[in-house]
């Protein structure tokens, strides 16, 4: 199922069953979740408001093939800011929650741009994502590692990235699309591991910078992650996504579980 056809229905208040081609083990891919719960939250918004903060927080495994809700509240509505939270449910339990902050512009003479896209080795120089061991939900991605450990290759490297891009390409980019992009990536922590090991997310926070939706919707988009610090399998790690002429998309923190 393409990822335009999830979002569309989860816009216009429809509920489909979430196919099990985008599991992650015994739950969701949760950068699926993600954006199912950004989209959510898109909807209605005035549209002057612009998204700029999304948390969300998994709590529970979101399984494939079963209906959820998803139960949308809204906290605040000012003349600035709108703030929402939305909760999926399946079974009578929440499954991840999110909470996205919408602003709408003011005018300002400040402008201040301090980001510079990292210097990555091209996608020619680079090295395609692939595995047995990869999530089912990994055919819906092209990704190509342009640092230096790949993920699960037992290098000490704290750090990951490179480009990525929907192998499907979807009529438009927008944020719940880039949500959904963002955790294709396996956790930065992953070169220190020596094979695939079960992993999830605890946690995570994205600021968006600039808009998607000017970006050609078969771009590859950079992505350049650092640990910010991992022990006892949990770890935390910062990352910059950016657009092909080097414009910063958005930054993303996130807290994740290895197994192993």
């Amino acid at each position: 199922m393409h990822i335009d056809e999830i979002l569309a229905t989860v816009e216009c208040g429809e509920r489909p069953l979430v196919p099990e081609s985008w599991g992650q083990g015994r739950t969701t891919f949760g950068g699926l979740t993600g954006a199912i719960l950004c989209q959510a939250l898109m909807a209605g918004v005035d549209g002057d408001r612009v998204l700029r903060n999304l948390d969300v927080s998994f709590v529970r495994p979101f399984e494939a093939l079963k209906p959820y809700n998803l139960d949308v509240e809204e906290f605040a509505n000012g003349k600035t800011v709108c703030i929402k939270q939305v909760r999926l449910v399946q079974d009578g339990k929440i499954r991840a929650v999110a909470k996205g902050d919408f602003v709408r512009m003011l005018e300002s003479a400040v402008h201040i741009d301090t980001f510079i896209a990292p210097n990555l080795p091209t996608i020619a120089d680079s090295r395609l994502l692939v595995g047995d061991d990869l999530p089912d939900f990994f055919g819906m991605f092209e990704a190509y590692v342009a640092t230096k450990g790949m993920p699960f290759s037992g290098t000490d490297v704290p750090e990951l990235g490179g480009w990525m891009r929907f192998n499907e390409t979807p009529v438009q980019l927008t944020e719940s699309h880039l949500v959904c992009l963002i955790d294709s990536w396996p956790p930065t922590a992953s070169p220190f591991y020596e094979g695939f090991k079960p992993l999830s997310t605890v946690s995570w926070s994205i600021h968006f910078a600039n808009p998607v939706t000017t970006l050609a919707s078969d771009s590859f988009v950079g992505y350049h992650s650092k640990v910010n610090f991992g022990e006892g399998g949990i770890s935390s790690s910062s990352a910059e996504i950016w657009a092909p002429e080097g414009k910063l998309l958005a930054k993303s923190v996130q807290t994740s579980i290895i197994y192993g």
